[in-house]
């Protein structure tokens, strides 16, 4: 795990987006995480908590590679 790289625990749902956003500290920046969330999925945040490792892992990946979007964000797939 890359210390220099610290996700903050301020998980939301985005409703109008259907998106969760949660953020990543990144050399004192922040970065928004966001995983497009399906509309079979009822209870997003929960779904979040189940898997946060995972998306956690995922997010810090991208960020090692720099894969940010247009916007700046870091795009993540639904689990």
């Amino acid at each position: 795990m890359n210390q220099a790289i610290l996700f903050n625990d301020d998980i939301h749902f985005d409703g109008s987006r259907r998106r969760l956003v949660f953020t990543a500290m990144v050399s004192g920046m922040i970065v928004p995480c966001v995983v497009a969330v399906p509309e079979t999925e009822l209870e997003p945040i929960n779904h979040f908590r189940n898997h946060q490792f995972d998306y956690e892992m995922l997010a810090e990946q991208r960020i090692e590679d720099e894969d940010y979007s247009a916007s700046g964000e870091i795009e993540l797939t639904f689990l």
